[in-house]
């Protein structure tokens, strides 16, 4: 199944080689590698170099090791919190705005909220409706943390209905970048207040299956809560737009 390998980065050529053999459909979730041994003799490596390309392989979500007599390097699918913290972690050097998340969301969303408003479904539809009386309980009684969580689990419920496996991923990033900013700008109850009347404006839409106002009520919102917390950064002290500076 393996080739030797010959090169100053032995351990990145075996990760390729059973990362290729997982994208290919010859190793599948589930299946266990063989045994250690075996993999050395068919590598042509040593143990130390084996066990850095698996533990890269485990950190990277590809393998799950365990120890024991039942134990080994087993092949696993790769989770979407693995998929995301590599991709934040990948972000975390770049020099990220609030425009910058804006500007993806308005490209991301607005056609995604388009999109939905015919394939969504009644229990959606009962989803969104949930989320929309939860964050008017949470306000009344002044809980704004569980209403931030609602407020983003709006827009991934629209997001599901795409049934886009790459939309949903990246929307699911998105959303989590916005939470981060949330949490370290911490609005208040009047920003809360203002995204709720926001989603009661396009849960109306979807229900009237109005595509062209869903889009352009998404669009209206993603501006404001842009707008919002732009303000707030700006009167916390941080300067520019910069979200490095947010702490990301």
């Amino acid at each position: 199944m393996f080739n030797s390998v010959k090169s100053n980065k032995v351990s990145e050529h075996i990760v390729e080689q059973i990362r290729k053999a997982i994208f290919g459909g010859t190793l599948k979730p589930g299946d266990k590698l063989p045994p250690e041994r075996e993999l050395i003799n068919s590598f042509k490596v040593s143990k130390a170099t084996l066990r850095e390309a698996m533990r890269s392989l485990e950190v990277l979500g590809f393998l799950d090791i365990r120890k024991g007599v039942s134990g080994g390097a087993f092949v696993t699918e790769v989770d979407m919190k693995k998929a995301r913290d590599s991709f934040i972690n990948f972000l975390h050097f770049k020099h990220l705005s609030l425009s910058n998340l804006t500007e993806v969301r308005l490209i991301l969303e607005s056609h995604i909220a388009e999109k939905a408003t015919l394939a969504i479904t009644e229990e959606d539809l009962k989803g969104l409706k949930k989320l929309i009386e939860e964050c008017e309980y949470v306000l009344k009684h002044d809980i704004p943390i569980e209403s931030r969580k609602n407020e983003i689990e709006f827009h991934r419920i629209i997001g599901s209905v795409t049934g886009n496996p790459i939309l949903m991923f990246i929307l699911d990033f998105v959303e989590d970048l916005l939470i981060d900013t949330k949490e370290i700008l911490q609005p208040g109850k009047e920003f809360s207040k203002k995204v709720l009347n926001a989603h009661k404006r396009i849960y109306k839409a979807l229900l009237e299956k109005n595509s062209k106002k869903v889009r352009q009520e998404m669009v209206k919102h993603i501006r404001e809560v842009e707008r919002d917390l732009m303000t707030i950064q700006k009167a916390k002290g941080i300067g520019g737009s910069n979200l490095q500076k947010l702490q990301f």
